[in-house]
């Protein structure tokens, strides 16, 4: 939507308006000049240009309209305007260092003070709180609110709810890229249709255990775990643990690192702070091939089949890493579990639909004989019916001893058959407990949708 209106992309349809005048169809450096600025999700700044000179590019594009406030003499030297500008927004780092050799929160900073030198109407903020710490978070908070004051219209996108219902006056939510909701705070985050679309559609079957777990050795277990991408720490002193035969799910919503833990686990995701204990060795050093092949199995996000590959030549490749001389049979056995994969297991991967895709991922993570199978958001982009078959797959898995580490968006499909969970926030365990206990309390819908009041 943001590239929509900033121009990036061109609307099939409808339009867009800043004022009354119509700015849909008009590039992204016009629309810049009309009063409408943006930063991004990923921050684009000039890398080999300094701080300081960042902001110049902007002023000097710009309008002396918000950058005036700091600039009561139109003449003032430009360089001082924007030198203001990034200690407005609360930068104290030198102004002539290189913007790529920035600290992750002081690249959102300078975004923003860039952005503002365009003197907009309009600032379009997209996951300015991304990989921001909590105190980090509550200074961007005041920042928004005070750009509110000034008379600037701010729309933010992000993934950080407490923010969202902190600093908004008003919350529109889009799902599946359809508006579902639009209000108060309060009112979108008890909105029915908001709850469903955060936590999922409840079961529409029982899947509870049929006996009760009995207590295995603890196979996965990580301390003071801490991860990211880049300058990015995503993950800050996370504990969770699985014990032989569970089903532990992890739940939160987007944005909260459930995936950045999957890749830490996996080996996929280096470095990492902290210990990753599997099976009593120390993993957090080693490789993704090497973890594999100690039967830590992962099943990616988005399935990542070998698109080219026939299904039996997929499945028989996740027994790359923990080959025995039963790969043919273990194969064999599997497509007799899924019937679909069956009938095409000499069709190209690729041309399989969503839901067989999804079959064949998880069937390629059981040739590799997993200790612990790791699942992340296996029910994504499947309809819903697809869902719930894929959810009594993993029940009677479950029931059959596989040991399961589950993430998935859809966090009440997750609890009708998981063990336990832990509740990830903004990339730390704040909640975790029985899975019957986490269904019905309060802290989770919490955790995926903010406070409902302004702080």
């Amino acid at each position: 939507m943001l590239n929509l209106v900033g121009g990036f992309y061109q609307a099939d349809s409808g339009t867009v308006r800043l004022g009354t005048r119509d700015i849909g169809g008009l590039p992204s450096n016009r629309i810049a000049r009309t009063g409408l600025a943006r930063t991004y999700q990923t921050t684009q700044l000039f890398a080999h240009m300094a701080v300081i000179d960042n902001v110049l590019v902007a002023l000097r594009g710009g309008r002396l309209g918000f950058a005036s406030l700091f600039a009561p003499d139109r003449d003032r030297d430009a360089r001082a305007l924007a030198a203001s500008l990034l200690a407005f927004v609360g930068y104290r780092g030198p102004l002539d260092a290189l913007a790529g050799a920035l600290p992750h929160v002081d690249k959102r900073l300078v975004e923003i003070a860039r952005a503002l030198a365009l003197s907009p109407r309009v600032l379009l903020l997209d996951e300015p709180a991304a990989g921001l710490d909590e105190a980090d978070t509550g200074r961007l908070a005041a920042l928004l609110a005070t750009l509110a004051r000034f008379g600037i219209v701010v729309i933010l996108v992000e993934h950080d709810m407490k923010l969202v219902m902190g600093v908004s006056d008003r919350v529109v939510v889009l799902d599946a890229g359809m508006k579902i909701a639009e209000g108060a705070p309060g009112a979108v985050a008890a909105d029915p249709a908001v709850l469903r679309a955060y936590l999922g559609a409840g079961a529409s079957t029982d899947r509870a255990r049929k006996a009760p777990l009995a207590g295995g050795d603890e196979l996965l277990a990580t301390h003071d775990l801490s991860a990211g991408y880049g300058p990015v720490n995503v993950l800050r002193d996370v504990a969770v643990a699985v014990a032989q035969g569970e089903m532990v799910a992890v739940l939160g919503p987007n944005g909260a690192g459930k995936s950045t833990l999957m890749r830490a686990l996996s080996g996929l995701g280096r470095p990492v702070g902290g210990e990753i204990r599997f099976v009593g060795e120390d993993i957090e050093r080693l490789g993704a091939n090497a973890i594999a092949a100690r039967g830590l199995v992962l099943v990616p996000e988005g399935r990542q089949v070998f698109g080219e590959l026939s299904v039996i030549d997929n499945l028989e490749l996740g027994a790359y890493a923990r080959p025995d001389a039963a790969v043919a049979a273990r194969a064999e056995q599997l497509l007799a579990r899924f019937p679909q994969l069956q009938v095409r297991r000499d069709q190209r991967a690729g041309l399989l639909s969503g839901g067989e895709q999804q079959m064949l991922a998880i069937a390629r993570g059981l040739m590799a004989r997993p200790r612990v199978l790791m699942l992340d958001e296996p029910s994504l982009g499947l309809a819903p019916k697809l869902v719930e078959g894929l959810y009594d797959l993993l029940a009677a898995l479950r029931d059959e001893g596989v040991t399961v580490l589950l993430v998935d968006q859809a966090a009440v499909m997750a609890l009708s058959v998981a063990d336990r969970g832990y509740v990830l926030q903004s990339g730390r365990i704040v909640h975790s407990g029985a899975a019957s206990e986490l269904r019905s309390d309060p802290a989770l819908a919490g955790a995926y949708l903010g406070a409902t009041h302004r702080q």
